[in-house]
């Protein structure tokens, strides 16, 4: 419940508005003055709420920022880019990463339905991410034409300290040899 408030303000903002609602009808009906000072320590506590959230970034934020970073990297053609967020080790990842830059001009690649699971409990904490990119690309070769294609990913990252890198990762619906 903590994190979700974490990563999302709209619940605390949503709960200040009923509170301040339901204040503000107390005050109206009532007109004691005194709950005037309810709704403004109601509007600080959204505030502050909001802030917290604002300030805090979440394992879960981290992982979305690396996903973030990675898209604009697919569709920037920055292959550079695109690797400084796999491990040195994830080498097939590399590989088949270099490959569809090499092969493949991506428009856009946009992540839906996006499912993260933390496991704090490994050495160094790992995450398990599903989601579906939505990708509209063509083939360098101009044979296949322009498409838009769902391809399903389950990606593995690590946490190294300041960001999360990808591990590893399996594929649903790709072009073959990825």
């Amino acid at each position: 419940m903590f994190t979700t408030l974490l990563e999302n303000p709209m619940p605390t903002i949503v709960i200040g508005i009923l509170l301040v609602a339901i204040l503000g009808a107390m005050l109206i009906r009532t007109g004691r003055g005194i709950l005037l000072w309810a709704i403004f320590g109601v509007i600080a506590l959204v505030l502050a709420g909001v802030g917290l959230e604002w300030l805090i970034v979440t394992d879960r934020e981290r992982v979305e920022a690396t996903f973030d970073a990675c898209t604009e990297a697919i569709e920037n053609e920055d292959l550079d880019t695109l690797l400084s967020y796999c491990e040195p080790l994830a080498l097939e990842t590399r590989a088949k990463a270099a490959l569809a830059l090499n092969l493949y001009e991506f428009d856009e690649v946009r992540i839906t339905d996006l499912n993260i699971t933390i496991i704090r409990h490994s050495s160094p904490a790992t995450a398990k991410a599903q989601f579906t990119a939505m990708v509209t690309a063509q083939d360098r070769t101009g044979l296949l034409g322009r498409y838009t294609k769902p391809i399903g990913f389950t990606v593995t990252l690590r946490d190294h300290g300041d960001r999360w890198l990808v591990s590893g990762h399996e594929l649903q619906g790709a072009p073959a040899g990825f």
